[in-house]
């Protein structure tokens, strides 16, 4: 577990806004705490009394993981909130010792990797994060409100506050605030809002991969030991495009995903779909797994058109008082899993630059937060882009790189080393420069390829019960 220390306190004003109430908003509110006198967030749903889900976040259903770079921050944020996560009865489990792996065409090994993630659902996450949130004296939740515009000052240059009313219309109301941060998603209005305001429209990137996965929660059968307390079957690409999950979440339960890229995906949300498209994994462990298990709910559809990232880091001119967090800047392929945690990485950014006072700060953040989506974005879009079907512009000497990056899975398939360097690159612990260190890059063009073949796998154990396949 991560042993983070509080992140530093300053005073740089004193009312700041945040408006979106997802993980991203939680932890900017939690984080502004820190710096202001007052602080609301605002949110167009209103919050469920527990881990429920709500209409904003209709991906939380879904497989979620706060990558251990994400964690250490989020605990810097709110002191003692893994503690708060452990008593909920969840664990903090190594990443590669207890996930079976297949990936690259074989079976990863299992040690112990020192690299830890919590084992839990998006909404039980949420909902403990929210309760840290709500216990701050100087923070103030505004849910049910939608914000519809900015109000700055009369020349426009600074951002004054935020525009509110009930969702569908009614009586408007105005919140004045030293700082205004957006973390409302990649639906985010504040292109469009500070296009009206006279300020140029923010240069976006999108990569189309038309991702797609359906979810659905079971009950860990009895008796049944696999050996793993995770499943991760990806497949080879760009060969094949399925890919399936088993988390392990809260209660004993399942949480299964399966998807795939380029509408390889399910289309509807029938029983008999889901364990076909399950049973077409490139390894059968998942369908084995689940094809007698007890379905504790409905599946769950989903779907992801494109990355998408918004070039604030690029603009000529931009308001103070103003920031941009998360989703509404970089929204990632779900399937790599950065989201949150480089929405943390963006919050702790923004606090970093406020300790300098908030004259400037928006500035400073918007450059600070197009370095740190740098590495994230390149890391998720080169996989996307190795398909030939997939339309964006390849960065120069992509061939070569997307070479060195299967040569390195390669490896992992049966290297200690590299495996657990590839587990912290992963979990934004380390820079992914370190898979391109000298040592790296010899056993890379030296790689065994039937050594990775020959990496044991778990065996496939149907379940014996009384539920039919």
């Amino acid at each position: 577990m991560s042993t983070s220390t509080p992140l530093p306190s300053s005073r740089a004003g004193t009312h700041a806004i945040v408006y979106g109430g997802s993980m991203a908003g939680l932890m900017s509110a939690g984080l502004l705490s820190r710096h202001f006198e007052r602080v609301t967030l605002v949110e167009r749903d209103r919050f469920p009394d527990g881990p429920l889900p709500r209409k904003g976040v209709p991906q939380a259903q879904h497989v979620h993981g706060l990558l251990t770079r994400g964690m250490d921050i989020l605990a810097g944020i709110f002191p003692g909130i893994q503690e708060d996560i452990t008593a909920t009865g969840v664990e903090f489990l190594d990443v590669v010792e207890t996930t079976a792996s297949f990936g690259a065409g074989s079976w990863r090994p299992r040690f112990r990797s020192d690299v830890k993630a919590a084992s839990l659902s998006r909404l039980l996450l949420e909902w403990v994060v929210r309760q840290r949130l709500q216990a701050l004296p100087n923070v103030r939740i505004l849910d049910g409100r939608e914000a519809v515009g900015l109000k700055t000052s009369g020349d426009r240059t600074r951002v004054t506050g935020l525009q509110l009313q009930a969702p569908g219309g009614g009586q408007e109301e105005t919140l004045e605030a030293d700082l205004v941060v957006d973390t409302s998603g990649r639906g985010s209005r504040t292109p469009q809002w500070l296009e009206a305001l006279g300020y140029p429209r923010v240069e976006e990137t999108r990569i189309h991969v038309n991702v797609g996965y359906a979810s659905r929660l079971y009950r860990q059968p009895q008796g049944f030991e696999p050996g793993w307390r995770s499943l991760a079957i990806a497949p080879k690409l760009t060969q094949e495009r399925r890919l399936g999950i088993i988390q392990e979440i809260e209660d004993n339960r399942w949480l299964v995903l399966v998807g795939g890229w380029l509408g390889e995906c399910l289309t509807t949300a029938e029983d008999a779909a889901f364990l076909e498209f399950a049973r077409g994994l490139p390894q059968p462990h998942l369908y084995e797994a689940i094809k007698n298990a007890e379905p504790l709910g409905p599946i769950h559809l989903y779907r992801f058109p494109h990355n998408q990232r918004r070039h604030y880091e690029r603009m000529s001119r931009f308001p103070e008082g103003l920031a941009v967090v998360g989703d509404a800047v970089c929204s990632f392929n779900p399937i790599y899993g950065q989201g949150m945690s480089t929405g943390a990485m963006q919050a702790e950014a923004l606090g970093e630059c406020l300790r300098q006072g908030v004259r400037g700060a928006s500035d400073r953040y918007r450059r600070r937060a197009g370095e740190i989506l740098a590495g994230p974005w390149a890391l998720a879009t080169a996989g996307d882009l190795a398909f030939p079907e997939v339309e964006g512009k390849r960065p120069p000497g992509f061939a070569l790189m997307n070479w060195y990056g299967n040569r390195f899975q390669q490896l992992a398939g049966y290297d200690e080393e590299a495996l657990r360097l590839f587990a912290r690159v992963q979990h934004m612990i380390e820079s992914p420069t370190a898979m391109f260190s000298p040592r790296m890059v010899l056993k890379v063009l030296t790689v065994q390829p039937d050594k990775a073949a020959r990496t044991p796998g778990p065996r496939p154990l149907a379940i014996s019960t009384s539920r039919a396949a």
